[in-house]
C-alpha cells in the first residue's frame, strides 16, 4: 500500500474509532472515489440513536498543516459543502501527534460567502481539537448547528445564512420584503431589554433598536404622518410590520425567572458606541480635538493610559485617518483610536434594560451643563426667513450663532447659542444652551432654525 494511502487509512481509522468508543454511528464511503466524504456519523445520545447525520472529509499527514493549525483543500467540492442537504465537517489527522481536529466546512463556506470570498481550503484551528474528553463538545456543537434544520428552524438557519447572523433556538425572528424586494429581519433574544433590524440595503448591518426609537406618525413636530425609526424612515407597510413585531415580542424584552439571564451582547454595546461617536462628531466636530487635549493633559500623570496612547497611535496611517476621515470612511484602527480619544468609560447595565439605559457613555469631554429635555420647551424656534437670515438644522448650530425664536404667543426674538452638544439624556438629540443659561434645551437633529448670515467661513 502506498505511503500516502497508509496515511489516509490511520486518519481514517482513527476518527472512526474515537466516534465509536462514543457509541456513535459510523459509516464509510468507499474511498476509490473523490466525492468530498469520507464517512457519514449518526449522532447518538445515551446510547440512542438522535437522527442527525453528518457528512465528515478526513485527512492525514503532515502536508495538512499550516502555521497556525492545518487547512483541507476545497478542490471541486466548495457547492455541495456549503448548499447539501447534510452538513459537511473536516477532520485532520496529524500522524506525529496522533491527534485529530476538526472544522465546520459547510459553516466556514456559507460565512465566506456572505463576505463575497472563495476560499481555496477549510482552516482548522488547532485549539479545536478531538479527542476522548473533547467528543462531547463536539457533538453538542454539532447537534446544536444541525438544530438549525429541523422543523421551523430551516427558515431561521435560511434567514440567519442570509444575514450573516445565528439566531439562538428560542429567539423571536420574523422577516419583511418591502416593495422594492429589500428583506428586513426583526430579531428578538428572550431576556435583552431591544431588539435587533437587519437590513439587507444596509448591508445587513445591526441596527439595535427599542419601541422608544419608533415614531409610527412620525416625530413630534417633524415629518408629520411619515413613520421613523431612529434616523430612517419606513414605509407604511414596514411600520405595520414593526410594530406588529414589537406587540409579539414585548414579553421577550421583560426579565424571567425561567430563563438564565443573557450576558452582555457584546456586538450591540460596540455598535452601540460607533454610532453615538457618529453622531457626537456631527453634532459636535471640535470635540475629538478637545478630548485628544484632555487626554494629554491625562496621561501626563497616568501611565497605563500613556501606554495605551502610544501604542494606538504608534500607526501613522490610523492616526492621520482619525485625524481627517469621517468615521465611516475610516479603517478598523481609527475608528479605534478616535474611540479611545472620544470614550472614557462604557458602563454596562443588565441585558433586560433599554439599550440607551444598558451602556452609558462616559465622555472625556463632558457636556458643559444639565439638560432640560423636550418637555421644558417653551415656544419653538422661527423658521421665518428675510434678508440675511439662512435656515439650518439643529445639528449645523454652532456657538456663537444667533438664532430666532417664537414665544408660544408668536412673537419673535432673537437668542444667542452659547453652546451645543450631543444630547446624554436623550441619546440620538441635540441640545442647545441658548443666552448663558442655566440648562439646555432638547431638539431633534432635523428640527429647523433661522439663524442671523454670517459672512464668515463656517
Amino acid at each position: 500500500m502506498p505511503d500516502a494511502r497508509k496515511t489516509s487509512r490511520a486518519a481514517v481509522n482513527a476518527l472512526r474509532a474515537l466516534l465509536e468508543r462514543h457509541n456513535h454511528i459510523v459509516q464509510e464511503i468507499d474511498g476509490q472515489n473523490d466525492f468530498g466524504e469520507d464517512q457519514h456519523v449518526t449522532l447518538t445520545e445515551d446510547g440512542e440513536v438522535t437522527g442527525d447525520l453528518v457528512k465528515i472529509q478526513v485527512k492525514g499527514g503532515r502536508s495538512w498543516r499550516r502555521a497556525d493549525g492545518y487547512a483541507v483543500p476545497i478542490g471541486d467540492h466548495g457547492g455541495t459543502w456549503a448548499d447539501g442537504n447534510i452538513p459537511v465537517l473536516c477532520v485532520v489527522h496529524d500522524p506525529d501527534t496522533d491527534r485529530l481536529y476538526w472544522a465546520n466546512a459547510t459553516k466556514q463556506l456559507l460565512s465566506a460567502r456572505r463576505e463575497g470570498e472563495v476560499p481555496k481550503t477549510i482552516t482548522i484551528n488547532s485549539e479545536q481539537e478531538l479527542d476522548d474528553e473533547s467528543v462531547a463538545d463536539f457533538v453538542a456543537e454539532v447537534r446544536a448547528y444541525l438544530s438549525r434544520y429541523r422543523g421551523n428552524q430551516i427558515i431561521q438557519a435560511q434567514l440567519g445564512e442570509m444575514a450573516g447572523v445565528e439566531f439562538g433556538p428560542s429567539d423571536i425572528v420574523q422577516h419583511h420584503v418591502n416593495v422594492y424586494g429589500e428583506d428586513l429581519i426583526f430579531w428578538q433574544r428572550q431576556g435583552e431589554g431591544f431588539a435587533t433590524l437587519l437590513h439587507s440595503d444596509f448591508d445587513w448591518y445591526p441596527e439595535h433598536i427599542g419601541p422608544e426609537h419608533f415614531y409610527p406618525n412620525g416625530r413630534p413636530g417633524l415629518l408629520p404622518g411619515m413613520s421613523v425609526l431612529v434616523d430612517k424612515i419606513l414605509s407604511k407597510a414596514e411600520a405595520q410590520w414593526l410594530a406588529a413585531c414589537f406587540d409579539a415580542a414585548q414579553w421577550a424584552r421583560k426579565p424571567t425567572v425561567d430563563v438564565p439571564q443573557l450576558r452582555t451582547n457584546i456586538d450591540a454595546r460596540d455598535n452601540y458606541v460607533a454610532r453615538r461617536i457618529e453622531h457626537r462628531l456631527r453634532v459636535e466636530p471640535d470635540s475629538l480635538p478637545r478630548s485628544i487635549q484632555v487626554l494629554r493633559t491625562e496621561i501626563a500623570t497616568d501611565h497605563d493610559l500613556a501606554a495605551i496612547a502610544t501604542e494606538l497611535e504608534s500607526d501613522a496611517d490610523a492616526y492621520a485617518e482619525a485625524l481627517s476621515k469621517p468615521c465611516r470612511e475610516m479603517s478598523d484602527r481609527a475608528r479605534r483610536l478616535v474611540t479611545f480619544y472620544l470614550v472614557k468609560e462604557v458602563h454596562v447595565g443588565l441585558p433586560v434594560l433599554p439599550i440607551d439605559e444598558q451602556f452609558r457613555i462616559a465622555w472625556r469631554c463632558p457636556r458643559p451643563t444639565g439638560e432640560y429635555g423636550f418637555d421644558a420647551r417653551v415656544g419653538q424656534p422661527s423658521t421665518r426667513m428675510t434678508s440675511g437670515r439662512q435656515l439650518v438644522s439643529a445639528f449645523r448650530l454652532r456657538p456663537g450663532d444667533r438664532i430666532y425664536w417664537l414665544s408660544r404667543y408668536g412673537n419673535e426674538r432673537g437668542r444667542n447659542v452659547s453652546a451645543v452638544w450631543d444630547s446624554e439624556d436623550n441619546p440620538g438629540t441635540v441640545c442647545v444652551l441658548f443666552d448663558q443659561l442655566t440648562l439646555g434645551d432638547t431638539f431633534w437633529p432635523e428640527e429647523y432654525f433661522v439663524r442671523k448670515a454670517s459672512t464668515e467661513p463656517r
